[in-house]
């Protein structure tokens, strides 16, 4: 089984049109976290791997019925910014899972400031 983990402008808050046609293949399995911290790269954030991490970043997980098609759209829409890998994801606060994950590939710039709370929608909500 393939999972996705969405943390930015994927997660359904945002009702995101990459997203819209792909609905029928993801199943909403609830709310995790991973370790890592996210940062606002100005339209949307980026999750950056940091070893030995403390801090959570939060979003969705969702069950992919259909791999080939998500991630042949998916991957199309992060582009060569991102690239996907299989972390270890916290589900619900009560089991590990391993889910597919878009990764920021560079290193931030000093005005991409870190998300403190790993919040990408509490970050949206503040800052308007």
């Amino acid at each position: 089984m393939d999972y996705l983990f969405v943390y930015g402008t994927l997660l359904k808050h945002f009702d995101h049109e990459v997203l819209q046609p792909l609905q029928k293949f993801l199943q909403f399995k609830g709310n995790g976290s991973l370790k890592g911290e996210l940062y606002n790269l100005g339209e949307y954030p980026g999750y950056i791997e940091k070893a030995g991490a403390l801090h959570n970043v939060k979003g969705e997980v969702y069950l992919i019925t259909d791999p080939e098609k998500v991630f042949t759209t998916l991957d199309e829409y992060e582009g060569e910014e991102y690239s996907r890998k299989r972390k270890l994801v916290r589900l619900n606060a009560n089991k590990n899972i391993r889910c597919w994950v878009y990764v920021y590939r560079q290193k931030p710039k000093p005005e991409h400031k870190r998300i403190m709370s790993g919040d990408y929608i509490a970050f949206i909500r503040n800052k308007g």
